[in-house]
């Protein structure tokens, strides 16, 4: 066959296969008609013919079948999150609404005092009507498969930017979402934190501190605060309550000085060769190296629970040996000599920092951005949930904004020590999606990739550091892709040193305040440090009443809160996975 004429022939079929090849085009129709092509084709003789190739007239009819509209989103979002930021979620939502003009988003955010109450309540009543909330101070129900899993959708498309989900955010991100054994992501954190401390920089220099490391040791933060309290301002403001001594400041800091005391037990509790959570390729390459401060990694080592809760429940591992009582009574030093009178119980000292009467203050990364929010709402008047409810600050008139320095955790040390102090760095915000049906849990996690776009991300960053926006702030740099931070803000966080996270699945933090966040030991916990602090308990005494706590109450903590199906007995076969209770 001459190539002139397999030429035509083949232009026919294409015309033939069109239909199939743009099925998502309006409908056309195509005439062919009779035509003579003429061709010069070389033959072998080297000699010119013309050759006359005749199609036939043959009406094509290309059929395109125009793929239905997608289906209009259409349903109610209730954003119940805590926190009392509305203008940044009413504009958040109304940007979503214009772009789905059947949704209804409801923004009911919730005062963080009883926030944890609020939300076992909800699931209590039946499937709650919030679509997002703050689930990590659930992490029972977390636990329990109370909230949807994200993971599924990671690697689906979004709408909103044409990739898939996962693309959005930054890999490492992802990545620290999900749980690396069973590869579930009940959480999204779209902004990373570190906890830092913060200190009045005029103070300081009228004390003679000229000097401030990146991270001071422990005998010099002491010895700081005493020449500040020798000077008459307080130290140290902090608050002494149920939720600072569980989750906030008092909690990060017993979290990351019994880290400092226990790293030695990763070899005890990792996974062994023969566990269900062993990685090749990874478990069998990590060393213990308490200098490296990610040694612990989730990508570098595994560490299985059962072991951890196992050496617990034999006496391996305790909370009333050399090391503890060596943290507490460090923690001593500080908790009544160097802090305010009367903060056991207080629920707000920051006014006492930013009225310059007090010297420092522990924070996360994202008071960068609400400092001089903080300092106008308190000379506005303002300060608090709002003007109708603003709490009094004495001396709030003559507020006003000063220079500010930042300082890491600063580190104890000793022959108990195992490694330098680290601190929570991680990336927060912790949405949880409640469990419900498929159509309403596929509207919800719309909305969050909504969020995650540069469009939706774009407005709720521009609304949180609004400096009219008194309730605003954010916790640090973000995890979404393709939004920059003003140059101030970026310069702030730019300028902080990473020291290592603490906060992961190793043997320090999880068993310093009861085990696993168990809400009766956590309880009884607070309690008993309350009573330590103000001189109740003697330290030895304490301690012991503490581990009391966690073996009292032990194997209701692994049914109850963990879900163990054979409770004590999942203890005997470490290397398995144990069953959850349904």
């Amino acid at each position: 066959m001459s190539r002139a004429k397999w030429f035509v022939m083949a232009l026919v079929a294409i015309m033939l296969l069109g239909p199939a090849l743009v099925a998502c085009q309006p409908e056309v129709v195509v005439q062919t008609k009779l035509v003579e092509v003429e061709k010069e084709v070389e033959k072998e003789v080297e000699k010119i013919v013309k050759e006359t190739v005749v199609v036939t007239e043959k009406e094509v009819v290309e059929i395109a079948v125009t793929p239905e509209p997608e289906k209009e989103l259409e349903g109610t979002i209730v954003i119940s999150l805590s926190g009392n930021d509305t203008q940044t979620w009413e504009n958040v939502a109304m940007a979503y609404e214009a772009l789905h003009p059947k949704v209804d988003v409801r923004v009911e955010l919730k005062p963080g005092e009883g926030y944890q109450e609020w939300i076992r309540a909800q699931f209590a009543a039946g499937t709650p009507e919030a679509s997002f909330m703050g689930a990590n101070v659930v992490a029972d129900l977390l636990n329990a498969g109370k909230f949807l899993d994200l993971a599924p959708y990671f690697d689906k498309t979004s709408p909103y930017t044409d990739q898939p989900w996962r693309d959005d955010m930054e890999e490492w991100a992802v990545d620290a979402m999900t749980d690396p054994i069973e590869g579930k992501a009940y959480v999204l954190n779209l902004e990373t934190v570190q906890v830092l401390w913060f200190y009045n920089k005029r103070i300081f220099e009228e004390v003679g501190i000229t000097e401030v490391p990146s991270q001071p040791t422990w005998d010099e933060f002491i010895g700081w605060c005493q020449k500040i309290k020798d000077a008459g301002y307080i130290p140290f403001a902090i608050e002494g309550n149920y939720d600072s001594f569980w989750s906030m400041r008092i909690g990060w800091m017993v979290r990351t000085y019994s880290d400092q005391y226990t790293r030695h037990e990763q070899p005890i509790t990792r996974c062994q060769p023969d566990d269900w959570c062993w990685r090749e390729g990874i478990d069998d390459k990590w060393e213990y190296d308490p200098t490296d401060p990610f040694n612990d990694d989730p990508d570098k080592v595994t560490f299985n629970g059962v072991r951890q809760y196992k050496a617990l429940w034999e006496g391996d591992i305790d909370v009333n040996g050399p090391g503890w009582r060596d943290m507490y009574e460090n923690l001593a030093e500080l908790f009544g000599p160097m802090t305010q009178p009367g903060w056991i119980g207080t629920t707000d000292a920051l006014p006492l920092f930013l009225t310059q009467r007090a010297a420092i203050w522990l924070d996360g990364a994202w008071f960068f951005t609400t400092f001089e929010k903080n300092i106008q709402s308190l000379a506005e008047g303002t300060y608090g949930a709002g003007a109708e409810d603003a709490t009094p600050v004495p001396g709030a008139e003559r507020a006003e904004v000063f220079e500010i320095g930042s300082f890491n955790f600063p580190s104890m040390t000793g022959e108990l020590v195992d490694a330098p102090a680290r601190t929570i760095e991680v990336n927060i915000g912790f949405w949880g999606i409640p469990k419900k049906d498929q159509a309403q849990n596929d509207l919800e996690v719309d909305f969050l990739m909504f969020m995650t776009s540069p469009q939706g991300f774009g407005i709720y960053l521009r609304n949180k550091l609004d400096q009219n926006n008194l309730n605003g702030g954010i916790n640090g740099p973000p995890v979404v892709k393709n939004v920059s931070l003003p140059q101030v803000y970026a310069d702030r966080f730019a300028n902080i040193k990473f020291i290592g996270n603490q906060q992961k699945a190793g043997p320090g933090n999880w068993r310093c305040r009861g085990v696993a966040d168990y809400q009766p030991q956590v309880r009884t916990w607070v309690d008993l440090n309350q009573q330590f602090f103000s001189g109740q308990l003697e330290i030895q005494e304490f301690l012991d009443a503490c581990q009391a706590n966690i073996m009292d109450s032990f194997e209701e903590m692994l049914t109850e809160h963990l879900r163990w199906a054979e409770g004590l007995a999942a203890l005997d076969t470490p290397e398995k996975q144990p069953e959850k209770i349904e």
